[in-house]
């Protein structure tokens, strides 16, 4: 009986070697417009990972930390999926997960420019959906590429792991982008709406007071 594995080897390809001479599908997001990350009440929701000297940890950092990598999303509820759903097999959320974090609402001072790495826009830049749900390495390839890109791009859109139809940004950090808080709230101030997102997927919070 043969033992080689069945379908796809659930890596996405790496950029092609063509990448510099595509167009890319660019997707424009103006200064006006709201952008949220969910992140520890004690920080400050503007970083760029994964930091000076440290190795890359999340999705889109760059192999050889030439730049950092900022996560946060157009929308509050993609943001909260990519923050407390990261444990799919378990139906509920622990609420000190949620005390400790608050949503801040961020605006850029430009309009930012985003490779829309979504539907069939990836085959046209050459790779599969397992840019957003396989294995880190050959992402961290693509975020180099983009990045060296003669487009410039600001960053990338993909969908959120934990719920595709969600959109998710991996903002590149570049010298001219400065981000502002508007707000912050956290999150058990919100605790309804956390709620109703979570029985959307399925899940409770544990533990609320």
């Amino acid at each position: 009986m043969s033992t080689t594995p069945r379908g796809p080897t659930g890596e996405a390809p790496l950029p092609p070697a063509d990448l510099a001479l595509r167009r890319l599908p660019i997707t424009e997001i103006g200064s006006d417009a709201d952008l949220f990350r969910v992140h520890r009440s004690g920080l400050d929701p503007v970083f760029y990972g994964p930091g000076a000297g440290l190795p890359p940890v999340y999705r889109f950092d760059s192999p050889g930390g030439r730049f950092g990598v900022l996560y946060l999303a157009p929308g509050p509820d993609a943001a909260l999926v990519e923050t407390l759903l990261r444990q799919p097999q378990r139906l509920t959320v622990d609420y000190r997960e949620i005390a400790v974090r608050s949503l801040s609402i961020l605006r850029a001072n430009r309009p930012l420019r985003l490779v829309a790495a979504q539907g069939a826009n990836l085959s046209r830049l050459g790779t599969t959906a397992a840019l957003a749900t396989g294995p880190y390495d050959p992402c961290g390839a693509w975020a180099d590429a983009l990045f060296d890109h003669p487009e410039t791009p600001d960053g990338l859109l993909f969908s959120s792991r934990h719920n595709p139809d969600e959109t998710c940004i991996a903002l590149f950090e570049r010298k001219d982008i400065v981000l502002t808080r508007q707000k912050s709230i956290p999150l058990p101030d919100m605790l309804a709406d956390v709620g109703r997102l979570l029985d959307r997927h399925g899940k409770s919070v544990f533990g609320a007071p």
